[in-house]
């Protein structure tokens, strides 16, 4: 969990809204803490802050909490809670990991400032948090170790003997989608800029990396553009789905992406990867840039409920770059490994059933997922490696489901989700 952030959302609770939602043993859960995992989860702040226990969200990050709360439990009872040198040299280790991504100490600690804490008061938020994690973490360790220890040799085998248990962990499920990217809005001074550096590029009055170094508002500026190399999945989708549309030596653009205006230049390419510089114009998104993408994501749902084809509508506005996904196809996909609102807007699909629309990369993009009308799973598709790793996230969720339950038959959990305190 991102503790600066956690603390920060927990001083941003307005007190009224503050309130027990549970209690684990003698251990309460907080309204707050639930807003703070929701935020981490990668839903916006303004969101959070209105989610209720009616809201599906909101359920899964309090039934998270809980089992959290009964996993420290169940450390305490066995005597794996961490012991104070333990806690203090994983804070150390902590605070360095967070320090690093500064520029600077003075940058560090005005970004503490800004958001109302100082490098002592976050101190002894990690130190308050980091000995529960520990705990959980040398609890699930130990308990599971053996457990593990049984699992079979022969993954596809178990697989095609025992399908009720692999549907109920992994539910793989054959699905397609429409990727659309939230794009920043107002961005005509940028576009026209670029446009204009673009022209003074191609007529030779400059170079793609002079105008870089000049322009560019990113860090890849003090090298001239340049990007290094990078594969599928190392961008967002719709800058890769532009590089990976040029020969090298060819420009592209200005066009948009979530993170703002791009100029870009294909430098080199191999079988897999690319290389290229670009110049961005940072444009901040906003809620009423998600909103826009939602509303479009919308009203394709009620064309595909009027009978418009969906393979039709994935060539119009998808933007997924990645050419394993043609015609929208995502393949199988182990939806159970799925959280939030994804896996609740994808888990009940019937085949052709098509799901609402749903943020997808912490609000910068937006899907629209349909099931295939085939769903039968030729296991014989996967590699050995995956289903190796697909077979250890079935013996590790079943025997984790078993350790809880047994935590909440001998530990009291004790539920308070009415609205007054």
């Amino acid at each position: 969990m991102n503790i600066v952030l956690c603390v920060t959302v927990l001083l941003s609770v307005p007190m009224t809204l503050e309130r027990v939602v549970a209690v684990v043993g003698s251990e309460p859960v907080l309204h707050s803490d639930v807003v703070s995992l929701l935020i981490e989860s990668g839903i916006d702040q303004d969101s959070a802050f209105q989610y209720d226990q009616h809201n599906p969200s909101y359920q899964l990050a309090l039934e998270q909490l809980i089992e959290d709360k009964l996993l420290v439990e169940g450390a305490r009872r066995e005597d794996l809670y961490p012991g104070r040198e333990e806690i203090e040299d994983a804070v150390d280790n902590a605070l360095e990991e967070l320090k690093s991504s500064f520029y600077s100490q003075q940058e560090f600690t005005d970004y503490l400032a800004s958001v109302g804490m100082t490098e002592a008061t976050l101190r002894d938020s990690y130190t308050s948090q980091m000995g529960d994690r520990i705990a959980s973490e040398n609890y699930v360790r130990v308990k599971a170790g053996s457990a593990m220890n049984t699992m079979p040799s022969d993954a596809r085998a178990f697989f095609t003997q025992h399908p009720e248990t692999v549907e109920e962990v992994l539910a793989p499920t054959n699905l397609s989608w429409i990727y659309l990217p939230v794009l920043p809005g107002d961005t005509g001074e940028a576009e026209t800029l670029l446009a204009d550096v673009r022209l003074a590029i191609e007529s030779g009055e400059t170079t793609f990396s002079a105008a870089a170094t000049a322009y560019s508002q990113d860090g890849s500026a003090s090298s001239g553009g340049d990007l290094d190399w990078f594969g599928r999945g190392d961008m967002t989708a719709t800058f890769e789905g532009v590089a990976y549309s040029l020969e090298p030596g060819e420009i592209a653009g200005p066009f948009l992406t979530p993170f703002g205006v791009h100029l870009i230049k294909l430098t080199d390419r191999d079988d897999q990867r690319v290389r290229a510089s670009h110049i961005i114009i940072i444009a901040q998104l906003t809620s009423s840039d998600l909103d826009k993408t939602i509303l479009l994501a919308e009203d394709l749902v009620a064309e595909f409920e009027a009978g418009r084809s969906f393979s039709e509508a994935v060539v119009e506005y998808s933007r997924d770059p990645d050419p394993a996904h043609a015609g929208g196809s995502l393949g199988t996909v182990n939806i159970g490994a799925w959280e939030g609102e994804m896996r609740h807007a994808v888990i009940d699909l019937e085949p052709g059933e098509i799901s609402v629309p749903v943020a997808v990369e912490q609000d910068m993009a937006v899907a629209i997922f349909r099931a295939s009308e085939e769903q039968s799973i030729d296991w014989e598709d996967f590699s050995d490696e995956e289903l190796t790793s697909m077979l250890q996230s079935v013996y590790w969720q079943n025997y984790y489901s078993g350790m809880v339950e047994s935590l909440k038959a001998d530990i009291p959990v004790v539920m308070n989700l009415s609205d007054e305190n």
